[in-house]
């Protein structure tokens, strides 16, 4: 058998498109030369994959069991050729990290990144949403991942503990809570909340834990949007939910108008180093591994 990819991925397109004419469009074929190579596959595989009648074609019982091998395989091949692509964009010294987003302001990426260009190793860091990040290190995009709390799916991954930080309620200096000394998820009612989008953790401990009080959020923002975060906070039309990067986690100004106020509640921002299990990391990467590790505190 010497079945070809692209007999393969034009058996999927006329599957996909519901013909041979309109497939042959998308592909830029002939329908002659397209109807051509699905008969090559179809005496490969020495089995019809499509009935042909007036109406148009329709799969065989044999065609559609072909179409989900045929799809898995495709699927695989191009999984395939990307993972070669990144060992091969490793052995010339290009190492891609995820960071999920405000993590570059707990951790000393700039000067990790400085000292591995120095030594002819390009470190390409991506800050993106908490959980696009751990998505990236899953799907093999980014070799190593720095992520807020476990993943999702944690057997998929090796993880190690790096550093634990906490939320905080970001608010005006002249609202009624900058007053407080702690705050907690029942001082959210009735406030316009400035937050993330879904894809961050915080987002969700947030949620969860009013839940479980019965209590109903307002949100005046979810979004990534750093600006527009602190422009609401500062101008006194909402409260955020922000990070502390001060170990004992006090009470701090992080603005001219803007306090930071624990919450009384237990909302762990940890960071955690992630990479896939079975993705191949150089030497170099290796060392990068180790060189993280090595920024290990030890659990609270």
């Amino acid at each position: 058998m010497s079945m070809d990819l692209h007999q393969m991925e034009y058996f999927i397109a006329v599957c996909d498109y519901g013909g041979v004419t309109p497939a042959a469009e998308a592909l830029f074929l002939t329908p002659q030369a397209l109807s051509k190579a699905i008969r090559k596959l179809e005496e490969e595989l020495d089995s019809p994959l499509f009935s042909r009648e007036k109406n148009g074609l329709s799969l065989t019982p044999f065609g559609k069991k072909a179409l989900d091998e045929i799809r898995h395989l495709v699927s695989e091949f191009h999984l395939s050729c990307e993972r070669l692509h990144q060992i091969s964009a490793q052995e010339k010294g290009l190492i891609r990290l995820s960071c999920a987003s405000r993590i570059p302001n707990a951790l000393p990426l700039d000067e990790l990144q400085n000292e591995l260009t120095a030594q002819g190793i390009t470190l390409d860091i991506m800050e993106i949403p908490d959980l696009l990040a751990e998505e990236m290190v899953q799907r093999e995009v980014a070799d190593l991942g720095l992520t807020v709390g476990l993943p999702q799916n944690p057997d998929l991954f090796h993880c190690t503990f790096l550093r634990r930080f906490r939320l905080c309620l970001a608010v005006n200096e002249r609202h009624p809570l900058a007053g407080r000394e702690v705050v907690s998820v029942r001082d959210l009612a009735g406030e316009q909340i400035v937050t993330k989008s879904p894809y961050f953790h915080s987002y969700h401990m947030i949620e969860a834990e009013a839940a479980r009080q019965g209590i109903m959020l307002s949100y005046a923002l979810q979004s990534p949007d750093e600006l527009r975060f602190l422009q609401l906070v500062n101008n006194n039309k909402g409260v955020g939910i922000g990070v502390s990067f001060m170990k004992s986690n006090p009470k701090v100004r992080i603005s001219e108008n803007t306090i930071l106020i624990p919450f009384e509640e237990n909302f762990p921002w940890d960071v955690y180093l992630i990479t896939r299990k079975g993705h191949y990391l150089s030497p170099a990467a290796q060392d990068l591994l180790t060189q993280l590790r090595s920024w290990q505190e030890p659990e609270e």
